[in-house]
């Protein structure tokens, strides 16, 4: 474990001098930002360090669009510890333009405020332009304003989504397939919850700190209904929960805005084919290794955490198929039939995760799912923000005031 303080000033400080000279803002964010911003001098055990990176122009660092890299870097001789040590470096690369496309994205699109989250919690290490307090300003009063309504064609899915799986866990007598529905389900319910709510969703495993912070009686009601299911197959409380939420969420419908909710510049339209899968397929890689790592230490912050964790693996997983097959591989049963149709074990290595703390069997799966992308492990990933490079395309082509073929190209990469 490390002091905060030590991180910043022998390692975080020379790491930017050395590979970011040149940007114009810099915020460390995620534990050590927590503790340098609340100057507490508690050590800190983290496997990672988060840094948004910020230049006046991307081009000034050597970028052509919001990149985020992910990278292993050698700590612990550094800071004078008796071994070495390795630490995930987690990078997100903005300019202000790209941030400020990123927040309409954001409250308009996906509804994954993480960036701002960051900046708003995080401690500021370099401030060229004086700018560091107006953007944390900035993204307090975003977070506190909430996302743009749910569009009603997107809400609608969500609602089908949370039907089927109530559907399929009436409909099967197998005590196993309850469980593994349940498994299946709790993510999207939990997403489904913030929607309820009109807030911020999490996009991953991080639901249940949302939950927890801002609505704690719908945290306690699904982490009652989700375990019974989930450990026992007892679904009364599941069935009941269900029920409430497509209630509430039919009744929340005729309130929001027609349509599905289309981005200003949609990927499909402004990024080729090729280089939105490669950016899809890394965005895939990177999560559900992440996931994966945390199959175990999730336990630690207790039982919703974990099995939302769980439930975000499964599903990452079924999602590195899909891409790879581009295929849809549907909800509830469906779903655990196209997952038992590349993997006829999966419901049992889930239920041995549960039950006996055996969880190498699905990370086997999940290395396999993505061993187009060289399975889960990297030592330093590149990838982009696939919106963001709509936009640069877009302004390139509105800038010569023709559409064409884009001259800049995004290939994500990892080592």
């Amino acid at each position: 474990m490390a002091q905060a303080k030590d991180v910043v000033e022998k390692f975080v400080k020379p790491w930017l001098d050395k590979n970011h000279p040149d940007a114009d803002l810099v915020i460390l964010a995620g534990s050590f930002g927590r503790a340098m911003k609340q100057d507490s001098w508690q050590p800190i055990a983290s496997s990672d360090l988060d840094l948004v990176i910020i230049y006046s122009d991307l081009e000034k660092g050597g970028f052509k669009a919001a990149t985020q890299v992910f990278k292993y870097e050698e700590v612990g001789t550094v800071l004078g510890e008796p071994k070495p040590r390795e630490m995930m470096i987690d990078t997100n690369v903005h300019d202000l333009a790209s941030l400020h496309y990123h927040d309409k994205i954001v409250k308009e699109n996906t509804n994954f405020a993480f960036m701002n989250v960051m900046l708003d919690e995080g401690y500021i290490v370099r401030d060229r332009l004086g700018i560091g307090p107006v953007l944390q300003q900035k993204a307090k009063k975003f977070l506190d304003e909430g996302p743009a309504p749910t569009p009603q064609g997107r809400w609608q899915g969500e609602i089908d989504n949370l039907q089927s799986y109530l559907d399929c866990v009436r409909k099967t007598g197998s005590t196993e397939e309850k469980r593994f529905l349940g498994v299946m389900a709790l993510i999207h319910t939990c997403e489904y919850a913030l929607g309820l709510h009109q807030y911020w969703r999490s996009g991953s495993n991080q639901a249940y700190r949302r939950l927890t912070r801002f609505f704690p009686e719908e945290e306690k009601v699904i982490t009652e209904a989700f375990s019974d299911i989930i450990r026992s197959g007892k679904t009364e409380k599941f069935e009941a929960l269900m029920e409430d939420y497509i209630t509430r969420g039919k009744t929340l419908l005729p309130t929001l805005p027609a349509g599905s909710g289309e981005p200003l510049y949609p990927v499909d339209k402004f990024v080729p084919k090729q280089e939105a899968t490669e950016i899809r397929d890394m965005f895939l890689k990177f999560m559900t290794d992440h996931l994966c790592e945390a199959l175990e230490t999730s336990k630690k912050r207790g039982e919703l955490a974990h099995l939302e964790n769980l439930s975000s693996s499964l599903n990452f997983i079924k999602m590195a198929l899909e891409s790879k097959e581009e295929v849809q591989g549907g909800q509830g049963t469906a779903a655990m039939r196209y997952l038992e149709k590349h993997y006829p074990d999966i419901m049992p290595m889930t239920l041995a995760a549960l039950d006996e703390g055996e969880f190498e069997p699905l990370r086997k799966a999940a290395n396999d799912a993505l061993k187009h992308m060289g399975g889960l492990s990297y030592r330093c990933l590149e990838n982009y923000y696939a919106d963001d490079i709509a936009r640069v395309n877009a302004a390139e082509a509105s800038n010569d005031n023709k559409v064409k073929a884009p001259t800049k190209h995004f290939h994500p990469k990892f080592s």
